[in-house]
């Protein structure tokens, strides 16, 4: 009666790893089917080169073939994946509150920088919460370099105000490889 017992419950792991590896393989198609599909966008990236830059770098974007998962072929995509993933990812370094004097005066603690850990070129845009037109615009910042003395391009009035960064990498032809938001705090005083 053990052998039996012991012969059921070796067929319900066997039972549960395949549901398992099933699942794994299944959420993994849907996880490159939505990178492919973020990846093929085809936005429109502002005017790069009147940016303006502080230094040079680059960095190539790879692109992601389009296919089916199967069994032959899960650990050639999974490891695409891992590098897509590292390609347009970065390590983020900044204050999240900055202050200004008046709307003509650089802030004493506004800073961001491009990591040396990084693969990519970044600029970044800050937007008013509520507010489609951006108040401030950086040049680009290659790799390993940073910003300070930041002085807003639009008058913002006195007040606190919630505002969001939005930083956008680039490769060496300036073409867009990834962007995101972070929200900040300004502090206009006067």
């Amino acid at each position: 009666m053990s052998n039996q017992t012991e012969t059921m419950e070796g067929k319900k792991r066997r039972g549960m790893i395949i549901a398992f590896a099933a699942a794994f393989i299944l959420v993994l198609a849907a996880l490159i089917v939505c990178i492919v599909l973020l990846l093929n966008r085809q936005d429109t990236g502002p005017d790069l080169p009147d940016r303006g830059m502080v230094t040079s770098n680059g960095g190539k974007a790879a692109v992601l073939e389009r296919g089916f998962v199967d069994t032959e072929n899960v650990e050639d995509i999974v490891l695409e994946m891992e590098d897509k993933v590292e390609e347009g990812m970065f390590e983020c370094e900044m204050t999240t509150t900055w202050t200004f004097d008046n709307a003509d005066a650089v802030s004493p603690n506004a800073y961001v920088a491009n990591a040396k850990g990084n693969r990519h070129t970044l600029y970044f845009d800050v937007y008013l919460d509520g507010e489609d037109e951006a108040i401030y615009s950086s040049p680009l910042l290659p790799v390993g370099t940073e910003l300070q003395g930041i002085k807003l391009d639009k008058a913002v009035s006195a007040g606190e105000y919630g505002a969001t960064v939005v930083y956008t990498l680039v490769d060496e032809d300036y073409e867009e490889v990834s962007a995101v938001g972070f929200k900040i705090k300004l502090y206009m005083v006067h």
